[in-house]
């Protein structure tokens, strides 16, 4: 699995569900966790200034999500402060790519930016952005649940964790028609972000790993 090919968002009618697939090809995605332990010089760079506008909480990051989408997290806190400080930003990198997605941008937004970082955050960001210009945006609920925590050698994290999409669909970005799917295996998802701490003290994804169907997500 080489690093220099970046996952690419895939959200048509065909499949109604956001298709983030792991060095080219979601199906052929690994639980394990194999990414580099050392971010490009980029990916150390300091994290972007968030919105004025912000969410509760000092610091927090403001999202431009629409009405009708909601992301759920379920069990991202821990003990340990530095942790339980990853899976905080964990919560953030997940959100900022289905805000990303949930509308069409020309440009990377800041929100995004501030928590993916380096060449592999700035290549995501283009293709979630060639993504919107096919037309095809999400909508419906996103729930992210069961995070673990690795610390790895060099002092970076690896955060883990799963996304149920049952209830989110693909959407026509122009009619606003939405594609309602039946729920499948193919609605769980396994996400790996190997994380670094910027200069400013947040955790940034620099890298990731994505499995579409994996079963050890699975939940009735």
């Amino acid at each position: 699995m080489t690093r220099s090919s970046l996952p690419v968002a895939a959200v048509t009618a065909a499949t109604a569900v956001l298709l983030l697939a792991a060095c080219g090809g979601g199906s052929n995605g690994s639980d394990k966790i194999d990414a580099s332990d050392s971010p490009t010089a980029s990916a150390t760079a300091s994290a972007t200034t968030a919105s004025p506008t912000r969410a509760a909480g000092p610091g927090a990051p403001s999202f431009d999500l629409p009405s009708d989408i909601k992301v759920n997290f379920d069990g991202f806190d821990s003990s340990d402060p530095t942790k339980k400080a990853a899976l905080k930003d964990a919560t953030y990198a997940a959100t900022a790519v289905v805000a990303f997605t949930a509308k069409t941008y020309t440009k990377e937004p800041a929100f995004f930016k501030r928590f993916w970082t380096g060449e592999h955050g700035a290549e995501f960001a283009d293709s979630l952005i060639s993504q919107g210009k096919g037309g095809s945006v999400v909508t419906g609920t996103f729930d992210y649940y069961k995070p673990v925590v690795k610390k790895l050698v060099t002092g970076n994290l690896s955060v883990q964790y799963c996304e149920d999409q049952r209830k989110a669909y693909g959407k026509d970005a122009k009619t606003g028609k939405v594609n309602v799917t039946t729920p499948s295996l193919a609605d769980f998802n396994l996400w790996t972000l190997t994380m670094t701490k910027s200069s400013t003290g947040e955790w940034q994804a620099y890298d990731h790993t994505w499995q579409n169907g994996a079963k050890q997500c699975q939940i009735a």
